[in-house]
């Protein structure tokens, strides 16, 4: 298991199980894992025509997805500025467009579904936690605004009267979502299983996969299945799959979910709410009056004890607190997870080196749905052997 504590998300949804693989099976694509990247990502070839398998060695959105606090935002944890700096800026602004676009994407999927899960559009507001940061944050706004990306930078005034928030300075980003995640992957599932002939299956673990370079050979408990193309999306696991890249690190973070408040106390637009400092608290409204809290991420990648992440959930609400002390929380549900990020800010999608057919998308940092979005689309085009040079800029041995 990847996450500890009382998950909020699961508990807002049936479990409809899939059966385990105990034959052998064959289709032109198999996805391995069904968390967020898997299952758009399934989604996305099924619909293309692709006779599509998903396997997953637990339950569909078992792992970090039943944790995911599903805050979508085009924004990066590595804000643009930044990677200007590192990337230059046309691959800067890829990189951004790419995000905005799967943002995009998830928002014309979730016009699909139904209203379950919980979509709503949001703006974002990155506050600045010290006067220091404010350089940071106009630096942010003016390469935002250089490239067409919606925002508005408000100074302390503005912020305090506005969303009752007393500090310097703040970038209000606009086109931003909210989503229950959870339900958002049972229900994508679903739709590709009955119309476009997805199939699914649970507790199906991948063993090993071999590519003679015309298919790929995956071998699981029960049996095997040969695909032209296989897509790894096995999330946060730490395996042997993923040894190889070498760019990525794990860290846990932590989560509360409150209990009801009353409407009136929400800060205007229901705004989501981060802040500059590192590790950084972030906020969220969540269906029935409640909010999330997370943040206080740590160097580790254990799975917290209960006893760590109680600590860390008392502190959460003293932080909220601090930042909304009119606004009086209880904690309902409380958890921490394991996830991933990589040293340069970006996700890992692409073909495995000297394994022909065989891809990753692994969707590592704070913006990881939104990375799954876009990545299900490129790798859509790989699979396709279209050429795009923004491939170049998420390999897997870069």
């Amino acid at each position: 298991m990847l996450h500890n504590g009382e998950l909020f998300w699961p508990k807002t949804y049936y479990n409809n199980y899939y059966p385990s693989l105990d034959h052998e099976a064959d289709g032109d694509i198999l996805i391995i894992g069904g968390g967020m990247s898997g299952t758009i990502t399934a989604f996305t070839m099924a619909r293309a025509g692709y006779r599509t398998i998903l396997i997953d060695k637990g339950t569909v959105a078992g792992e970090s997805s039943a944790a995911n606090t599903g805050l979508l935002q085009f924004m990066s944890d590595k804000t643009l500025a930044d990677c200007i700096k590192d990337f230059g800026e046309k691959e800067a602004y890829e990189f951004y467009h790419l995000s905005f676009q799967g943002l995009e994407y998830i928002r014309e999927l979730c016009q699909q579904l139904p209203d379950d899960v919980e979509f709503h559009n949001r703006s974002s507001i990155l506050y600045a936690s010290k006067r220091r940061h404010m350089a940071m944050l106009r630096e942010e706004y003016i390469a935002l605004r250089k490239f067409g990306f919606p925002c508005d930078l408000l100074n302390g005034k503005e912020l305090k009267e506005t969303y009752g928030i007393n500090r310097s300075m703040g970038l209000l980003t606009h086109c931003d979502a909210e989503i229950n995640p959870y339900v958002f992957i049972r229900r994508l599932i679903e739709k590709a299983v009955t119309e476009y002939g997805l199939r699914v299956y649970e507790r199906t673990e991948l063993l090993n996969w071999h590519s003679d370079g015309e298919e790929v050979r995956c071998d699981v408990h029960d049996g095997h299945i040969t695909a032209r193309n296989v897509i790894y999306a096995g999330g946060y696991a730490d395996n042997d799959f993923v040894k190889s890249i070498k760019k990525k690190q794990f860290v846990r973070s932590f989560a509360i979910v409150t209990k009801p408040i009353p409407e009136n106390k929400f800060w205007a637009e229901k705004a989501m709410i981060w802040e500059t400092a590192r590790p950084y608290l972030y906020i969220r409204h969540v269906e029935g009056n409640r909010i999330i809290v997370g943040g206080l991420d740590d160097n580790n990648k254990r799975v917290p004890s209960k006893r760590l992440i109680h600590k860390k959930s008392r502190k959460l609400v003293r932080k909220f607190n601090q930042l909304f002390p009119d606004i009086m929380i209880e904690a309902d549900d409380c958890y921490g997870a394991r996830f991933g990020e990589t040293k340069d800010g970006k996700p890992f999608i692409g073909e495995v080196p000297d394994m022909p057919n065989c891809y990753m998308l692994l969707g590592y940092g704070g913006n990881g749905t939104v990375y799954s979005a876009f990545g299900a689309k490129l790798l859509l085009e790989m699979v396709r052997g279209e050429e795009n040079p923004q491939h170049d800029i998420f390999r897997l041995d870069r």
